[in-house]
């Protein structure tokens, strides 16, 4: 007896039906996948602290320096604006980064991420779609 195959969701990387999952490069068979959710990775906000400790040390150490050899004014200046530039820089990368979002598929094996967005509306969409699939399976 043949199962006629059902589409729950289907983009140009994504297809979900009630047989299986295309994620991007991967397939999961329906009858395997135990469970699904969304996940969350957080923003990695470390190249901007990076620039911010950089941006606020540089004057400091060309200051520490002004002490110990013939640093003049004018570059204690310039190094004041060039790290305020760096820790501007830093507090920008920091605020401009965003979260991750994934499709965890679990099955008998484990759970697994399946696909990676920064999308949080198109990755619930495929997470419904699977859970749609999971429910009308039986």
């Amino acid at each position: 007896m043949s199962t006629r195959e059902t589409t729950y969701y289907q983009d140009s990387n994504i297809m979900v039906t009630n047989i299986r999952a295309v994620l991007g490069s991967k397939t999961y068979v329906m009858a395997n996948v135990t469970s699904v959710s969304m996940g969350q990775i957080p923003a990695n906000r470390d190249g901007g602290i990076v620039f911010v400790m950089g941006g606020l040390l540089l004057p400091l150490m060309c200051f520490g320096c002004s002490f110990i050899d013939k640093f003049s004014s004018d570059n204690l200046l310039f190094a004041i604006i060039i790290g305020g530039l760096c820790a501007g820089l830093g507090v920008f990368l920091a605020y401009a980064a965003k979260p991750q979002y994934v499709v965890r598929i679990g099955s008998a094996s484990g759970e697994s991420n399946a696909l990676i967005s920064n999308d949080r509306d198109y990755i619930q969409k495929i997470v419904n779609a699977v859970n749609e699939a999971i429910i009308k399976r039986g």
